[in-house]
């Protein structure tokens, strides 16, 4: 019997997951069909991220968006990283990117930036002007 969980995420373009990973340090894999090692079996992604044991995470795309799938049994019991820490990490790091890369991209200027103490991070954008 395979502990692979699926998760759907919002992420929906793949080179701000991967910069996003590449921000947070994670050592990754591209390409299209790749193994994601788990108990009893693999599935298989586009991004596997290494753990640093023999259980890997991976992002595949569905529809629209991205899913995140996963041995989370094995990926906690053998590495460091957390699935809820981990999950959060990623997203927000994302969706620190996509606006950084849309401000620019509309022409508006980052004013300032404040990091809040449970992690999340205010972006406040203006025109230029």
């Amino acid at each position: 019997m395979s502990h692979f969980l699926k998760i759907q995420t919002q992420i929906r373009e793949r080179e701000h997951l991967v910069a996003a990973l590449r921000d947070l340090h994670y050592q990754f894999q591209e390409g299209e069909n790749l193994a994601v090692r788990g108990w009893a079996g693999q599935e298989r992604a586009e991004v596997v991220v290494e753990t640093g044991c023999q259980y890997d995470i991976g992002f595949r795309k569905k529809t629209e968006q991205y899913e995140m799938v996963a041995d989370w049994w094995g990926v906690e019991g053998n590495s460091p990283i957390r699935q809820q820490q981990f999950v959060q990490q990623v997203n927000r790091q994302y969706a620190y990117n996509l606006i950084h890369d849309q401000a620019q991209e509309q022409n508006l200027i980052v004013e300032e930036e404040e990091e809040l103490a449970n992690g999340d991070t205010v972006i406040v954008l203006s025109e230029r002007g």
